[in-house]
């Protein structure tokens, strides 16, 4: 069977990874030449996500395609609804939703799930009264990540200071979320499978620094009541899509309430500790759902430590790394990014063991 994926960078180079040595061939498209993906042996089509000449070219090549990236064109994704020569996993629906922070949100309170209060700040909106208390977390409708995008809004003059320069453009649309004081950010990473059965690893609590993930501890040290609602939220958001392959959902937990925050339907950063949790890897269960094997049998992963690594002190955090290694407990993934840059995530390592084993210098990365 021929895996086709749409980006081409660490999460499709993981899929690769795993996907080849099971007898699949692995195929990317992505507008990125020398791409992480490609340097680990996927075929690789460089082109725009709009191309649809392209992409039909590319969907002849493979029997079935899925994401890595969920920020594709929309109409790229209603291209690829009305498709009819390949399977496509996830399906394109929930890319659409996930892409859009006002229809995520909408979607989860249709589902009856506990959410930050939220506004969809258009031209038009702007002009209305908004009850929501402040502080408030403005974000750009699309495209945003790891904190970019979005600023902290504290009054009203300063909401107004903000709306002086917002509207530029007269398409430009935001989501006005309330500020959660939360007290931990947990995530939820789950397969569904085409039969319907889902695998989920648990709750993996996760630490941020400036808005990008720093580490990963699993489990997450939560209440049981609390893991096993949030791994019947996720649960219920994959069969709202009827999803099949991995999925990243991420809840603030507050006054011992979960808020759900967002998803990614595609394998998470939040879940890259599975694969050295000593059983299967979200990036095998992503590949064995996609292409139509059932779930294994035994899914029962070990504590296990999750820390990226950054281009801000990459040749530091290298050496450090190296020094980690010289335990077995240690295992380092860097995705052959071109270059390193502040703030780019260009590898992380994993620590098989609990937060009170790890040596300090794995905090150091």
């Amino acid at each position: 069977m021929k895996i086709g994926v749409l980006g081409s960078g660490q999460l499709g180079q993981m899929m690769c990874l795993e996907a080849v040595p099971l007898g699949y061939s692995f195929y990317c498209l992505s507008p990125d030449a020398n791409s992480p993906s490609e340097k680990v042996g996927a075929k690789a089509t460089v082109s725009s996500y709009d191309s649809h000449s392209e992409l039909e070219n590319f969907l002849n090549q493979i029997d079935v395609l899925s994401f890595e990236f969920e920020n594709i064109p929309k109409p790229t994704l209603d291209f690829l609804k009305n498709q009819k020569s390949v399977t496509v996993f996830p399906p394109p629906q929930a890319l659409i939703i996930a892409q859009d922070r006002f229809l995520e949100k909408t979607h989860f309170r249709k589902l009856g799930f506990r959410t930050a209060e939220f506004f969809h700040l258009t031209n038009d909106t702007s002009k209305l009264d908004i009850s929501i208390e402040f502080p408030w977390i403005i974000k750009t409708l699309r495209f945003g990540y790891d904190g970019k995008g979005q600023v902290k809004v504290k009054s009203k003059l300063e909401y107004e200071n903000f709306l002086t320069s917002g509207f530029q453009n007269e398409h430009s649309e935001y989501l006005i979320e309330e500020v959660i004081p939360f007290q931990k950010e947990i995530s939820i990473i789950l397969t569904r499978f085409q039969n319907g059965d889902i695998v989920c690893y648990g709750a993996v609590e996760n630490e941020h620094k400036n808005h990008i993930l720093d580490l990963s501890i699993f489990p997450a040290r939560i209440p049981v009541g609390l893991n096993l609602e949030a791994i019947e939220m996720a649960s219920k958001l994959a069969e709202s899509f009827q999803y099949v392959g991995t999925l990243g959902v991420e809840f603030f937990i507050k006054d011992n309430q979960l808020y759900l925050n967002e998803f990614a339907p595609r394998p998470h950063n939040t879940g890259h500790f599975t694969q050295d949790c000593q059983s299967f890897s979200q990036f095998y269960l992503h590949v064995q759902a996609i292409t139509g094997n059932t779930p294994p049998t035994d899914v029962r992963p070990k504590p296990t430590l999750m820390k990226n690594i950054l281009g801000n002190s990459y040749t530091e955090s290298l050496k450090l790394a190296n020094e980690l290694l010289k335990d077995d407990r240690y295992r380092l993934h860097l995705y052959a990014k071109e270059e390193a840059k502040p703030g780019r995530k260009m590898g992380h390592m994993n620590f098989k063991g609990t937060l009170e084993e790890v040596n300090p210098l794995f905090h150091e990365l």
